[in-house]
């Protein structure tokens, strides 16, 4: 019996890598149009993205690293740069993402407010980042509209709560914009790898 090369190699990335799952409340403010083309055509609504984008971990694991109720560990903060780089690769958008990003900065470990709350959920890290979601509200009637968009083969999420921001903004030395009044998704992700 032989084995080539690529089968070795496949072979050592998988143990590289271990068995991962991620559920997470997923809070996503861009700045495109209502609704965000990018999910439909592929290019967003200014020919450029600026997303701030929470998640708020309700289970998860990274081989033996639990990852629900963090506490800054650091098996939990490799595990996450490793998901969230794209590193350990899954169903998710995280691999898919990571290569379209020119500038890498180094992950912070700072304190986020969040709020989970639907359409109404928020996310901060006071005097940095604020990102607050509302429902879209009927112009006839002034009820809050039950918009939801269905995607079955979507990578990032598969039904979403549409939102606009009420607020959608960032304050640092290298990433500076607001763009509050765009869209806004509020949903409920499950990804694994690898």
């Amino acid at each position: 019996m032989t084995s080539s090369a690529a089968d070795i190699s496949t072979t050592t990335r998988a143990k590289e890598i271990p068995n991962w799952t991620l559920k997470a409340d997923y809070v996503e403010s861009c700045n495109c149009s209502y609704g965000c083309p990018c999910n439909f055509t592929g290019f967003p609504s200014n020919g450029f993205c600026s997303a701030l984008v929470g998640y708020h971990i309700r289970q998860g694991k990274y081989g033996v690293v639990k990852l629900d109720d963090l506490d800054a560990q650091q098996e939990q903060k490799d595990a996450m740069i490793n998901i969230f780089s794209g590193k350990a690769k899954g169903n998710g958008h995280f691999a898919l993402f990571a290569s379209t990003v020119k500038y890498h900065l180094d992950p912070q470990f700072v304190d986020v407010h969040m709020n989970i709350d639907g359409r109404r959920s928020s996310f901060s890290v006071p005097g940095i980042i604020d990102v607050k979601l509302e429902n879209f509200i009927n112009p006839v009637t002034g009820d809050e509209q039950d918009i939801k968009i269905q995607l079955p083969k979507g990578f990032i999420w598969k039904l979403a709560d549409a939102a606009k921001t009420k607020l959608m903004r960032i304050s640092t030395s290298s990433l500076n914009f607001d763009h509050s009044g765009k869209n806004a998704f509020y949903s409920i992700v499950d990804f694994k790898g690898p």
